[in-house]
C-alpha cells in the first residue's frame, strides 16, 4: 500500500518539470465529518486512527494548518463547485440546491479547458433539493455514481444511484465507490478529474469489514467513527495502488475533510464546538496536498484557507490564468511550490438554518463570531486560546482589539452584502484586484482619502510612505497591524504627517487616530503592497 505513495518522494521534482508539459490528473477525496480532532498530525488527542496512506501522502506533501470549512457538509461542497459562499449561492445550510445560474468546477474546467478533461463525481451529492438524479450530468459532469442524500441508514444496503437509477448496494458503501473510482480512472485516456465524496466517517456509526480496519474494541460510537476513518484510508491507499504509476506520478491529491466533528464523537473542543457551530472544531478541517506539482515535501502551511478556495486552485492547477481567483475563491497554487503569490488576511464562514444566522472572521491571531447580525459577539486569541475556551469580550478589549473586532466585523458584512476589497481576488465589478467598480477606491489613490474629511490618509494602497493629513487641534497616533503589534506611537502629531513604511513588510495595517480633545477616535485600514 505504501509503495506507490512514497515512490512520490523520488519523482517529486521531476513531476514539477511534467506537469509543466501536460496536463495535470486531479484526484479530489472529500472525508464525511472528519475535523482535526481526529486526524493524525494536527492534534494530541485521547484517540487517533492508525492512517499510513494518509500518513505517506503528509510526507510526500504538505499538510494545510488552517483550513476553514462551512459548519455542515451541503454548504463546503456547494462551496467548492461554485466558488462562491452560501451567502452568494443561497446554499447555506442542509439540504440546499446548487441552482445551474452557479457555474461548477467542473463546467469551469471544461471552458478553460477546451474539455481537455475527462470528469468524474464519485460517492456523496448532497447539493440538490429536491433530489433529483440528473443534476449532477447538469452541471457538466461527464459520469456520476453514488449516493444523492446525507447519508445511508446502512452501509451495507444502501440507495446507490447512477446513470439517474437508484438501487439498493449490498457492498460497503467505502468498498463500492473505491471500486467504482478504480474503473473510472483506469478506463480513461485522456487527463482527468476525479471528485471523489466518501461518505465516512459520517453516521450511522457502525463497523466496517474487518480487513479495513485495526482498531480493536469498536464497542463504542467513537471507536466506531475511528474504525471508519481507517477503512477510508485503507482503500484510499488501494485505489493509489491500482493507479497506473504514470498516472500516479502525473496526479495531484487533495484529500479534505467537509467539516468538523459531530458533537456526540467529539475530542479535545469544549462541548457544544462541533459540527454544526462556526467554532473551531466545527469549521477546522485537515487537508493534504500530495502529488504532480507539489515540490514541498512533508512541510505545514499556516496560510489562512477558505474551503471555497479549492476552485480556483483547481482551475489553476488545469491552466487556468486568473487574477487571484474568482468570486469568492483565492488560488492557492503558488503554496504548493512556494511561487510568488498572495494569501487571505482574513478567513469567513457561516451558518445560516431555521433562525440561526451565525458568522465568523478571523485574522491570523483574532476571531470574532457574531449571531443573528444582532451584536452578540464572542472574541478569541487564537494564538493562546486555540480551543476557544475563553471568550475575551465579558474580560474587557483593550482599544487595538477593539479596533481588530470591529475590522473583522466590517469585512465579514462587506462580504455577506456585496464583494471584498481585501481578499486579494478580482471579483465584482472591480477593475483590478480590490480596487476600482462599485465598491472599492481607485487604483491610484487612496481607498478612504474622501470616506472621513477630517482625517485623509493618502496613497492608500502604498509602497514606501503614508502621508496623513487632519483639520487643526491635537491628536495621537498608533500604528499596527492585524494581530495587535503596535509599531509606532505618537502624542503629538502636526496637521500633516508622514510614515516611512519602507522597513514593514507587506500586508494590512491599521491607523488609530485620537482627537485628544474631542476623544474622537478615527481607525483607518492602510494597505503596504
Amino acid at each position: 500500500m505504501i509503495k506507490k505513495i512514497t515512490s512520490l518522494l523520488v519523482f517529486t521534482f521531476l513531476l514539477s518539470i511534467q506537469s509543466q508539459a501536460q496536463e495535470t490528473n486531479i484526484l479530489l477525496i472529500i472525508a464525511d465529518d472528519l475535523g482535526v480532532d481526529f486526524s493524525n498530525g494536527y492534534q494530541y488527542a485521547n484517540l487517533l486512527p492508525t492512517t499510513p496512506t494518509l500518513d505517506s501522502l503528509r510526507g510526500a506533501g504538505i499538510t494545510f494548518d488552517n483550513m476553514f470549512s462551512t459548519p455542515k457538509c451541503t454548504p463546503s461542497r456547494a462551496t467548492i463547485m461554485s466558488g462562491k459562499h452560501g451567502i452568494k449561492t443561497g446554499v447555506l445550510g442542509t439540504p440546499g440546491n446548487l441552482d445551474l445560474v452557479h457555474k461548477s468546477i467542473f463546467k469551469a474546467i471544461e471552458d478553460e479547458t477546451n474539455n481537455s478533461y475527462s470528469d468524474a463525481v464519485i460517492g456523496k451529492w448532497h447539493i440538490s433539493q429536491p433530489v433529483n438524479p440528473l443534476h449532477p450530468s447538469q452541471h457538466s459532469i461527464d459520469y456520476y455514481t453514488g449516493l444523492m442524500s446525507a447519508s445511508v441508514s446502512d452501509y451495507y444496503a444502501w440507495e446507490h444511484t447512477e446513470n439517474g437509477i437508484t438501487t439498493i448496494d449490498s457492498t460497503y458503501v467505502t468498498t463500492a465507490l473505491t471500486d467504482a473510482s478504480i474503473n473510472w480512472v483506469n478506463a480513461q485516456t485522456k487527463p482527468w478529474f476525479l471528485w471523489l465524496a466518501h461518505v465516512a466517517p459520517h453516521s450511522p456509526y457502525h463497523v466496517p469489514p474487518n480487513s479495513l480496519y485495526s482498531i480493536n474494541a469498536t464497542g463504542t460510537n467513537t471507536r466506531k467513527y475511528v474504525a471508519a476513518i481507517e477503512a477510508i484510508d485503507h482503500e484510499i491507499g488501494r485505489l493509489l495502488n491500482n493507479i497506473p504509476q504514470a498516472e500516479l506520478d502525473n496526479t495531484i491529491i487533495i484529500f479534505i475533510g467537509d467539516n468538523g466533528t459531530p458533537g456526540n464523537v467529539l475530542q479535545n473542543y469544549p462541548s457544544g464546538h462541533g459540527k454544526g457551530t462556526v467554532y473551531q472544531g466545527g469549521i477546522r478541517v485537515p487537508m493534504i496536498v500530495s502529488g504532480a506539482g507539489v515540490t514541498r515535501q512533508g512541510e505545514r502551511e499556516g496560510a489562512l484557507i477558505q474551503i471555497t478556495d479549492i476552485h480556483a486552485t483547481l482551475l489553476e492547477i488545469a491552466g487556468a490564468d486568473l487574477p487571484g481567483g474568482v468570486f469568492n475563491s483565492l488560488s492557492f497554487k503558488h503554496l504548493l511550490n512556494n511561487t510568488a503569490g498572495s494569501s487571505r488576511d482574513y478567513n469567513y464562514s457561516e451558518l445560516v438554518e431555521g433562525t440561526a444566522d451565525i458568522f465568523t472572521m478571523r485574522n491570523e491571531r483574532y476571531k470574532l463570531i457574531e449571531s443573528n447580525l444582532s451584536g452578540d459577539q464572542q472574541f478569541f486569541d487564537l494564538w493562546t486560546d486555540t480551543l476557544e475556551t475563553t471568550d475575551l469580550i465579558p474580560i474587557g478589549l483593550d482599544a487595538t482589539q477593539t479596533a481588530i473586532k470591529d475590522d473583522l466585523r466590517a469585512e465579514a458584512i462587506q462580504r455577506r452584502d456585496a464583494w471584498s476589497c481585501f481578499d486579494h481576488i478580482k471579483n465584482g465589478d472591480e477593475t483590478d484586484i480590490d480596487c476600482g467598480g462599485t465598491y472599492c477606491g481607485s487604483c491610484e489613490t487612496s481607498i478612504e482619502e474622501n470616506v472621513n474629511e477630517s482625517v485623509k490618509i493618502y496613497p492608500n494602497p502604498t509602497n514606501d510612505e503614508v502621508r496623513i493629513s487632519i483639520e487643526e487641534g491635537t491628536y495621537s497616533l498608533k500604528f499596527f497591524d492585524n494581530l495587535g503589534r503596535n509599531f509606532i506611537e505618537s502624542t503629538d502629531i502636526s496637521t500633516d504627517y508622514s510614515i516611512s513604511l519602507k522597513d514593514f513588510p507587506n500586508g494590512i495595517y491599521f491607523l488609530e487616530i485620537l482627537n485628544q480633545k474631542t476623544k474622537e477616535r478615527t481607525v483607518k485600514k492602510i494597505i503596504r503592497e
